[in-house]
């Protein structure tokens, strides 16, 4: 397994980023990563090739690479023309998946199949909402796409949301699974600003690893158990416990002991 760092431990709501792209690098390689995960706010549609070669020159300083970046949503023809600049930049920066946003299956296996040609592949989050938020939802739209160059990025704590087993998904989905999705949340009683609700129940952001949380020790079990190989990518938002570096440090080495890479 590789560990990569999401771009949203520096993102502040969702607007912009605390650092650039080649010190949040510096950022993931101090704290012990593999590879970073950029976000719209660091790559978008806007960004020129000249400022993505400087991101590739200041990551491949860094001794870091990048797992996944965004692109946009492919609908028609236009969009999946567009795609191609997503995939010029991938190939700058030696990623390999992209987040393609989902429309209409024929046009999700177009943009697979445009990407394949390139070397390159679709992972979408599991999430609530959707065509991918239960396994045999998941399993069926996986079933109609019918792309090998088509996964996802697994998230059990979007799993718990739907209140029902988060583990026991990783074998049913295990052709499919590209990446695993790590962030940690609990039930909550409270009605702080804080907690969020999700079919009437309570959810609030938890200390990875703490008591309480998700069972990850589990999680990894599973993952072993399928002989997955692939990137677990810490999505954790900014926190109010510790800084950008102390925290994304925290979490890998949680991560290498839950792993056995220490």
């Amino acid at each position: 397994m590789k560990f990569s760092l999401s771009g949203r431990i520096i993102e502040v709501d969702y607007k912009y980023c605390q650092m650039d792209v080649g010190q949040f690098g510096e950022l993931a390689k101090q704290a012990g990563y593999d590879a970073v995960e950029l976000r719209r706010t660091q790559i978008n549609a806007e960004t020129t090739p000249d400022e993505v070669r400087q991101m590739a020159e200041a990551l491949a300083g860094s001794g870091i690479g990048v797992s996944r970046i965004p692109a946009g949503s492919v609908k028609d023809a236009e969009s999946l023309k567009a795609l191609g600049k997503f995939a010029d930049m991938a190939k700058e920066l030696g990623c390999p998946y992209l987040a393609v946003g989902y429309e209409e299956i024929p046009w999700i296996q177009k943009a697979a199949d445009f990407l394949k040609e390139r070397g390159l592949a679709i992972v979408i989050q599991v999430h609530t909402g959707g065509p991918f938020e239960t396994p045999e939802l998941a399993l069926k739209t996986l079933k109609e796409i019918n792309r090998d160059n088509f996964g996802l990025m697994y998230d059990p704590a979007n799993v718990h949301e739907k209140d029902i087993d988060y583990i026991q998904p990783i074998e049913q989905l295990a052709d499919h699974l590209f990446i695993l999705s790590v962030q940690d949340i609990a039930r909550a009683e409270s009605e702080a600003e804080t907690v969020w609700e999700h079919e009437g129940r309570r959810y609030k952001k938890h200390l990875f690893g703490a008591p309480g949380g998700l069972d990850f020790p589990g999680v990894f079990d599973a993952l072993k158990k399928i002989n997955f190989d692939g990137y677990v990518t810490v999505i954790e938002p900014i926190s109010d416990l510790m800084n950008n570096l102390d925290l994304a440090g925290y979490v890998c080495r949680q991560l290498k002991q839950m792993t056995s890479r220490e």
